[in-house]
């Protein structure tokens, strides 16, 4: 049951908007789920089968545990000190009242993010947390990664993932302002080869949104240096496309028509990068198109910053209800929030690999 908007919030979306906001529409193609009898969705205690996660909405992209350091302080590849782990509990009891029950943590030991805060968090709070690992972007990298091969970081990763129960990978991302640095691009192949060993599903980091000259094309081209190592389109999600101002949903139908997942995953506040009236404008020209089976949602949320309203399980109780007030069924609305990221997630373990 999605909560419906206050008179005042519908009032807000309708606007300039109305006649997107009046017009109730039914998104077709939404696909039945199919697993291989094989598929399992790790999280950091056990593997589940896709269709246990099925009883409440999945966010694929928040973060749990964090620290990242500023440019020129990278940190070493270690747990960060300094987590409010009891703060970040109530906040996820909190979502679970609103009816989360798992969380991908898009964190990794470049960005500080400490395993065993993890599990302290999934115990106290009995949601289910998948970890991912990887490396974020260039300022962030332990210096070691400039002497090694995209093979041997590939291999490394694999196994780190089984080590630690990784789940998938991310967010795997690039400075903004620019294109995609050597260092980076080594790094995005080296990820390629890291899912090719293990069939773990990819997400990324875009800046979008946070500078003012981050290629727009830039979800695109991590595409492409992804396709060049082999990785099917339909394991990665372009993240933090939600901080497009793109109307006409023009970059992120590219992407979709490749068979790549729109990661809408910067939900945690509505003027930050782009308001929630455009995101609905531009996912009402998105569904439309056909596209309701490669979309995601979640926060970003990263804990402890001063927000009101719900923190984490704001993209179910804020932004899902503003896309019910645009037209969106409830059916739609739930395959997004519950279905598709048990898709994305959902894979088959390699047999020949480290990772079995």
């Amino acid at each position: 049951m999605i909560n419906r908007l206050t008179r005042r919030e519908a009032l807000s979306l309708i606007g300039a908007g109305a006649a997107i906001a009046l017009d109730p529409r039914a998104i077709s193609g939404a696909k039945t789920l199919h697993f291989p009898k094989a598929a399992i969705i790790r999280t950091l205690f056990k593997d589940v089968k896709p269709a246990e996660l099925g009883t409440g909405a999945t966010l694929f992209h928040e973060h749990l545990s964090i620290d990242i350091r500023p440019p020129g302080g990278a940190p070493p590849r270690q747990p960060a000190p300094t987590l409010n782990v009891d703060l970040i509990v109530d906040e996820v009891k909190a979502a679970r009242k609103d009816g989360i029950t798992s969380i991908v943590d898009g964190g990794h030991p470049d960005m500080g993010r400490n395993l065993e805060s993890l599990k302290t968090i999934a115990q106290r709070t009995g949601i289910y947390i998948v970890a991912s690992g990887g490396f974020y972007m260039e300022r962030t990298y332990p210096p070691e990664l400039a002497g090694k091969s995209e093979d041997q970081i590939a291999e490394d990763l694999a196994k780190e993932a089984a080590d630690n129960r990784y789940g998938a990978f991310g967010e795997i991302g690039e400075n903004p302002n620019a294109p995609m640095s050597a260092a980076e691009q080594k790094v995005f192949r080296a990820i390629g080869k890291a899912h090719l060993r293990t069939n773990l599903s990819i997400f990324t980091h875009n800046a979008y949104g946070t500078g003012p000259n981050v290629p727009k094309d830039a979800g695109l081209r991590q595409l492409d240096v992804f396709e060049s190592v082999g990785v099917k389109p339909g394991r990665v999600v372009i993240g933090h496309t939600c901080c497009l101002d793109d109307p006409e949903a023009d970059i992120i139908r590219q992407i979709a028509k490749r068979g790549a997942w729109v990661g809408f995953d910067r939900m945690n506040t509505v003027e930050q990068f782009v308001t929630d009236e455009k995101r609905v404008k531009m996912l009402l020209k998105f569904l439309d198109a056909g596209y309701v089976n490669q979309l995601l949602l979640a926060s970003d949320f990263t804990g402890g910053r001063t927000l009101e309203g719900p923190l984490y399980a704001r993209t179910k109780t804020v932004f899902a209800p503003k896309l019910a007030q645009a037209g969106v069924k409830e059916e739609i609305i739930h395959q997004i929030l519950y279905d598709n990221p048990r898709r994305f997630l959902a894979f088959v373990p390699k047999k020949h690999s480290v990772f079995a």
